[in-house]
């Protein structure tokens, strides 16, 4: 089987969780070097819900494209880096910038993926509603489970913490990822597919204004 990463690949998964899960925990950072109790139990469940939120929705697109036919890899974005840290810092932790890095896609050359030739398809655009359509799903099936998590945990558990934290994470980065708006997923998704669009948009900004906005 080849290996699905390439060289730095992983490393470069680890710099932007670490640079992600900062600006999602930076005020509960500035509370624990302050002293503050329960500062660290919101920091270690934020790094866990950043995992879920980001980390498996980028990857969702990797296996993805895998599997139709493309070589994938994750790439951080330098500037994204500068600018997730630097709005973070300014903002005193009210904003992040959530994009350190992307998975970027080229048609494959190799043959064999997963020990099985690759589904190949003529027509780009379903690949792009298919491959883009995995992220946003990926957050909304984990939103799910975060709130039933959430309602199901003892009050002020650390299990409530991270349904809480990552139920609002990955509700917000769906939503915002489902926007129809280029180069977002949703763009790619709704190009293709209205009713497919709209499957995974609805729930997501449903939950998103109902929790959030009303």
């Amino acid at each position: 089987m080849t290996s699905q990463f390439d060289s730095g690949e992983i490393r470069s998964i680890v710099i932007a969780w670490v640079v992600l899960s900062f600006g999602v925990t930076f005020n509960n950072i500035v509370d624990l070097l302050n002293g503050i109790p329960g500062s660290l139990e919101v920091i270690v469940a934020g790094f866990i819900v950043t995992a879920t939120g980001f980390i498996l929705h980028e990857m969702g697109h990797k296996y993805v494209a895998i599997r139709r036919g493309y070589t994938a890899h994750f790439r951080i974005w330098v500037w994204g880096i500068a600018l997730t840290i630097i709005t973070v810092i300014i903002s005193g932790g009210g904003l992040v910038f959530g994009a350190p890095g992307a998975v970027y896609m080229t048609p494959a050359s190799t043959e064999y993926y997963f020990g099985h030739s690759n589904y190949r398809t003529i027509d780009a655009e379903e690949d792009d509603m298919i491959i883009s359509a995995m992220g946003p799903g990926i957050n909304l099936a984990f939103a799910l489970f975060f709130l039933a998590l959430f309602s199901s945990s003892p009050l002020n558990s650390f299990s409530e913490v991270v349904g809480t934290l990552g139920f609002g994470l990955n509700v917000g980065l769906g939503s915002f990822n489902m926007i129809p708006i280029p180069p977002l997923d949703g763009s790619k998704i709704f190009k293709k597919s209205i009713i497919v669009g709209l499957a995974i948009a609805l729930p997501l900004w449903a939950m998103f204004a109902f929790f959030f906005i009303l």
